[in-house]
C-alpha cells in the first residue's frame, strides 16, 4: 500500500513538475515576444508613424491585416477623452457591403502586468457607444471628442444608404480575455449581429513582425490517390489532394493549435481578406456543409512554393516534406476550412472526407514566386498596386528617388530594414500627393486612392515631375507633424475649435492650398504656407456651418472653393 502511495505521489510530482516547466516555457515565449514588439514601437514612434506607444496596437492591426495607409490610419483614431471606450474606428468600403471596425486597446508599458487577461468588461462600453449612434436626439458635442463625432457622423450616413456590418475588435500587447469571461459579453453583440474578434501579443508578433514560420520544413500527408510530379530542374512542381484535418495541421500554430500561422502566408499577394466577402463565406459554407467530399470539385485549390521539396510515395499516404514552405494562393480556402474546423474542434469527423488540391512548386527566385502568385489568384480581387509594383515607370521611379535619400516602397507588405538615413515614402503615398499637390485634385487623393494604380495610373506616373513629386513629399511631411501636434493637443484638452478638428481629414487638401499659396505668395515659408492654407479651409467650413468633415472632404466641388478662398488677397500679403 505504501508503495502505491509513494507511486502515485511521484506521478502527481512529475505531473505538477511539466506544468511547472510548461508554464515556464509560455512566460518565457511570451517576454520574448513582448520585447520584441517593444523593439518595433520604438521604431514606430522614431519613424514618427505614431506619437505614442499607445497607439502602436492599433497601427500594426490597421497597417498589416487592412495595408491601410498612414492617413486613414491616423483618421481611425478616436481615443483620448471622451471616447466613450472607442479608441479607434476603421470604415471598410471597399467591400460589397461596408464593414465597420470598432476598436478597443490597451497598450501595456510593463511584461509583467501584460500578462494579465485582457479585461472583458471594456465590451459593456460598445454596448452603450451603440446606443449612442443610434440616438440622433443627443448633442454629440458634450459626451463625444471631435473625433469621434466625425466617426459616428460617418457611420450615421453608412446607415442610411446601405447596410454596413459592424465588428468589434479587441486589442493589446499583452493576453487575451478571459475565456469564461468574455463569451457572455461576445454573445449579447453576436445576437446583434456584432462579430467580436482579439488580436493580441501573439497575433502582432506573428503576424506583423515575424512574418516568418518558426518551422523551416514542413512535412504533410496527401491523399493515397497518388501523387503527380512534374517539371524540370529550374522549376519543379507537384500535384495532389490534401485532406482538411492534414491542411489544418499543416497552418496551425505550434503555440496555439487553435490559432493559424499567419506567417505562411507572408508571399501571398493580399492576404486575408476576412469571412465577410461573399467569395468567402461561400468556401466556408461549402467547407462546412455535409456534402464537403464534393469541395475540391468548386474551389481552385492551393498554391505552394518552397526552396526545395521530397516526396515519399512507398508508405499507404504519400509524405510531402517542403523546405521553407509558403502558401501563395489559396489564403482564403485555407482560413475557410480552419475556422469551419475550429468551431467543431476537437471533433473533426465532419471533415473526414473535405479534400483541397494543392500544387507546389521548388524555386527561390522571388520574381518567379511573384508571379506564380499574381497569375494563380482569381477568387478574390487583387490589390492594383500588387500588378503594378514591376511597372518600368515604379522601378524606375525607385531609382531617381533614392538618389534624393528617399526609399520608395513600391511593393506592398514590404518589410525589411531600410538605411536609417533614408526617408520612406509609400508608392500610394506618392500617388496621393501626386495628385494634391501637382493635379489639385485633394478629394480624389482622399476618396479613390484604389483608382491611382488603375485609371489615374498614367496621369499620375507617367511623365511624372519628380522635383514637385520631391516638394510635395516635403511639404506633406511638415503636414503631418502639424497634424500631430493638433491631433496630441485635441486629445488632451478635447479642443473644439474647427481651424483644429478639420486637420486629421484634410491634410490632402492643405497640401492643394499650399501649392495654389506658392504660386501666389513664392517666397513664404512651408509653414507660412501650411497656416494660411488651414486658416482658408476653416473659413470656407464655417462659412457652410461645419459639415460633416467625412462628406466635404471627399467632394470634388468644395476643391474649387478652397482654391477660391486661398487666392483672396489677405493680411499675409
Amino acid at each position: 500500500m505504501d508503495s502505491k502511495l509513494a507511486s502515485s505521489t511521484f506521478r502527481a510530482s512529475s505531473a505538477r513538475n511539466l506544468i511547472h516547466m510548461e508554464e515556464q516555457k509560455q512566460q518565457r515565449a511570451h517576454a520574448e515576444d513582448f520585447t520584441l514588439l517593444g523593439e518595433r514601437v520604438s521604431q514606430l514612434i522614431k519613424d514618427e508613424k505614431i506619437s505614442h506607444a499607445s497607439k502602436a496596437p492599433i497601427y500594426l492591426l490597421l497597417a498589416h491585416k487592412f495595408y491601410a495607409d498612414d492617413d486613414s490610419i491616423h483618421d481611425s483614431f478616436t481615443d483620448g477623452a471622451n471616447d466613450c471606450g472607442v479608441d479607434a474606428i476603421y470604415i471598410e468600403r471597399s467591400l460589397n457591403q461596408p464593414r465597420v471596425h470598432i476598436i478597443q486597446s490597451k497598450y501595456y508599458e510593463s511584461e509583467r502586468k501584460s500578462r494579465n487577461c485582457y479585461k472583458a468588461s471594456t465590451l459593456e462600453k460598445i454596448h452603450r457607444f451603440l446606443e449612442i449612434i443610434k440616438d440622433t436626439s443627443l448633442d454629440l458635442d458634450r459626451i463625444c471628442n471631435p473625433a469621434l463625432v466625425q466617426k459616428i457622423y460617418e457611420i450615421r450616413d453608412l446607415q442610411k444608404r446601405d447596410f454596413p456590418e459592424l465588428k468589434v475588435w479587441l486589442v493589446s500587447n499583452g493576453s487575451p480575455c478571459s475565456e469564461a469571461e468574455v463569451r457572455p459579453l461576445t454573445n449579447a453583440l453576436n445576437r446583434k449581429s456584432i462579430e467580436v474578434e482579439q488580436f493580441h501579443l501573439l497575433e502582432l508578433v506573428e503576424f506583423c513582425i515575424k512574418r516568418r514560420s518558426s518551422r523551416t520544413e514542413h512535412v504533410f500527408h496527401v491523399r493515397d490517390i497518388g501523387v503527380l510530379e512534374h517539371g524540370h530542374s529550374i522549376l519543379r512542381g507537384l500535384v495532389a489532394f490534401i485532406s482538411a484535418r492534414e491542411l489544418y495541421n499543416l497552418i496551425k500554430d505550434i503555440r496555439n493549435e487553435r490559432k493559424i500561422d499567419y506567417t505562411l502566408f507572408d508571399m501571398n499577394v493580399r492576404g486575408f481578406l476576412g469571412s465577410h466577402t461573399a467569395v468567402n463565406q461561400e468556401i466556408f459554407r461549402t467547407a462546412d456543409s455535409t456534402e464537403n467530399r464534393f469541395f475540391a470539385s468548386f474551389n481552385n485549390g492551393i498554391t505552394i512554393v518552397g526552396t526545395d521539396f521530397k516526396v515519399m510515395a512507398t508508405s499507404d499516404q504519400p509524405k510531402i516534406g517542403v523546405k521553407n514552405l509558403n502558401i501563395v494562393n489559396g489564403a482564403q480556402t485555407c482560413s475557410a476550412i480552419f475556422d469551419a474546423m475550429a468551431q467543431h474542434y476537437p471533433d473533426t469527423s465532419r471533415f473526414r472526407d473535405l479534400s483541397v488540391l494543392i500544387r507546389v512548386f521548388a524555386t527561390d527566385d522571388r520574381d518567379l514566386i511573384g508571379r506564380i502568385a499574381l497569375s494563380s489568384n482569381s477568387q478574390n480581387r487583387i490589390n492594383p498596386r500588387d500588378l503594378k509594383a514591376n511597372e518600368k515607370e515604379q522601378i524606375q521611379l525607385e531609382k531617381d528617388l533614392l538618389e534624393r535619400g528617399i526609399q520608395y516602397v513600391r511593393k506592398r507588405g514590404l518589410y525589411e530594414e531600410f538605411p536609417s538615413e533614408l526617408v520612406e515614402l509609400d508608392a500610394l503615398k506618392a500617388g496621393q500627393i501626386a495628385l494634391a499637390y501637382i493635379h489639385l485634385e485633394p478629394a480624389q487623393a482622399k476618396r479613390d486612392s484604389d483608382d491611382i494604380f488603375l485609371d489615374t495610373y498614367g496621369k499620375i506616373f507617367y511623365n511624372l515631375n519628380l522635383d514637385k513629386l520631391v516638394d510635395g513629399f516635403r511639404l506633406y511631411q511638415r503636414i503631418s507633424k502639424k497634424r500631430a501636434e493638433i491631433e496630441e493637443n485635441i486629445r488632451i484638452k478635447g479642443v473644439m475649435r474647427t481651424e483644429n478638428t478639420f486637420v486629421t481629414y484634410g491634410s490632402f487638401h492643405i497640401l492643394t492650398m499650399c501649392a495654389v499659396g506658392k504660386i501666389i505668395h513664392p517666397n513664404a515659408t512651408d509653414d507660412e504656407l501650411i497656416d494660411l492654407a488651414i486658416e482658408n479651409i476653416s473659413k470656407v467650413l464655417i462659412q457652410l456651418d461645419s459639415p460633416a468633415y467625412y462628406s466635404f472632404f471627399r467632394n470634388p466641388a468644395y476643391t474649387k472653393l478652397l482654391i477660391d478662398e486661398m487666392q483672396q488677397p489677405s493680411l499675409f500679403e
